[in-house]
């Protein structure tokens, strides 16, 4: 604190010095500016004169030289504002600015400042700034604040616990899991905690039950009956293909629940949905299915439903058309088109995504699945996921550059795809960037990198290899 008054005193009266010195300096006279211009309008006079008198220039120049020096002088001489000034002493004055500058600075700080306030570090003041916009509602700043709490106090399962919820509310459901794990570490991994955790790892991994999730979510049924772990449980059957233990773990879940349980409409909805693609009668499993539940089961859609797929379609052939490297937006489409009975459209996007995807046999190998689940009698494609053969590579020799283009575009979105689904594979990652900066899709190249270092931000020395692989392209 006394440091922060010698500073202010210091510079107080440095200002207060600056401003009374023009005011203090001894008295000095002035000579005004158009004196010295027609002194020096005199001498070129003179030298001209002196001139012609050496024979230097002739008349005519000396009249024309001697013409436009009095034009000057003269010019200058209207511009006079009368030869000299003075400048005087005020002491008086000097007295009147000082003291207005000492008394409005200390009235202002009286009013204004805080003296008893001690040192505030930046960081205390980000720390003011992060509360002032979490209390207005800003859940950034929010989980800025839980992080660095839980910096300070790792043991704090309050602490773990909100941040987690923090981010699930925001949809980062990876940082979500992070943060429940090690809230379900300090609690004891009490069986609530527990199930939040796993949650978070399954709609990390695209609403997909892994292997470590679905223990979880068999050890907490087995000690409480969590309807979070059934419903997981059954979600996990369905996707092992086991529709009929879905269903039935389902049905028995709707049965026991309260019907106006927060959980009740999805638990309904994916009822219904498997109740449709397994062709079963849905009130066996639901009785108090309603006639819009019932007429979805059998594959009947509203009008608003027509509507809302019809729309969607427009909006992918929109979208397809700007980016056709889209492949899942294809299977999307050929999907909705079914689903409306349009079998020709459907089949008509499906073949026109192997038609742009030909290079691409893992892609391949997708659209032909789409197909057989859509029950669109397509031809399966011959390619397989070895890649091109020397017959491919021959061809593609003989093809227009246009022809050429697509082909690596569609291999490069094969490769896509192959990582999206096992992104385990570090060569791949650089192969896909190099790709990406070599077609000029800067932005593709930079959000593939970006995943690959989410994907390694556990292991330093493999993320470290693929971005010293990829460096030179920054260059």
């Amino acid at each position: 604190m006394t440091m922060f008054w010698i500073l202010s005193s210091t510079a107080l009266f440095l200002c207060a010095a600056w401003l009374a010195y023009p005011f203090l300096r001894r008295t000095e006279i002035e000579r005004d500016e158009t004196d010295a211009a027609l002194s020096i309008y005199r001498d070129q006079a003179d030298e001209i004169r002196r001139d012609l008198e050496a024979d230097l220039i002739s008349k005519q120049e000396f009249d024309a030289a001697q013409r436009e020096i009095e034009a000057r002088a003269l010019k200058a001489a209207r511009h006079s504002v009368g030869g000299m000034s003075v400048t005087r002493r005020s002491p008086l004055t000097a007295g009147v600015v000082v003291a207005t500058l000492i008394v409005g600075s200390a009235a202002g700080y009286a009013w204004l400042g805080t003296a008893g306030a001690g040192d505030r570090p930046l960081a205390a003041r980000k720390t003011e700034a992060l509360v002032q916009k979490a209390q207005a509602g800003d859940i950034g700043s929010r989980i800025e604040l839980l992080v660095e709490t839980v910096q300070k106090h790792p043991d704090s399962f309050e602490d773990w616990w909100l941040l987690a919820r923090s981010y699930a509310a925001t949809g980062d459901n990876a940082s979500a899991a992070d943060a429940y794990r090690r809230a379900a570490e300090l609690s004891g991994n009490d069986p609530g905690v527990l199930s939040a955790y796993a949650e978070a790892m399954t709609l990390a991994n695209g609403n997909k039950v892994p292997q470590a999730a679905r223990i979880l979510f068999q050890q907490i049924r087995a000690e409480t009956g969590d309807p979070r772990a059934r419903y997981y449980l059954a979600l996990a059957k369905a996707q092992a293909q086991d529709f009929d233990g879905a269903l039935q773990d389902w049905a028995a879940l709707a049965a026991e629940s309260d019907p106006n349980a927060p959980w009740m409409p999805l638990v309904r909805r994916d009822i219904v949905n498997m109740a449709r693609f397994t062709e079963r009668d849905v009130s066996e499993y639901l009785p108090d299915a309603s006639r819009a539940e019932l007429n979805k089961a059998a594959g009947k859609q509203t009008d608003a439903d027509q509507f809302a797929l019809l729309r969607r379609a427009d909006t992918l052939d929109k979208q397809l058309e700007n980016d056709p490297s889209d492949y899942k937006g294809w299977q999307e489409l050929a999907g909705i088109r079914a689903a409306l009975g349009d079998t020709q459209k459907a089949k008509a996007a499906l073949e026109a995504a192997r038609d742009r995807f030909a290079a691409a046999p893992f892609i391949l190998s997708k659209l032909d699945a789409t197909a057989a689940d859509l029950g669109l009698d397509l031809v399966p494609s011959s390619s397989t996921t070895n890649g091109p053969s020397q017959e491919d590579i021959a061809a593609a020799q003989e093809m227009s550059a246009e022809d050429q283009a697509r082909m690596i575009e569609g291999m490069v979105a094969g490769l896509a795809a192959k990582l999206d689904d096992n992104p385990d594979n570090p060569d791949g990652w650089v192969m896909l960037v190099r790709s990406y900066s070599h077609l000029g899709e800067t932005g593709k190249a930079a959000d593939a990198m970006a995943r690959a270092s989410a994907h390694y931000s556990d292991n330093p020395e493999i993320l470290a290899k693929i971005r010293e692989n990829v460096a030179s392209l920054e260059q």
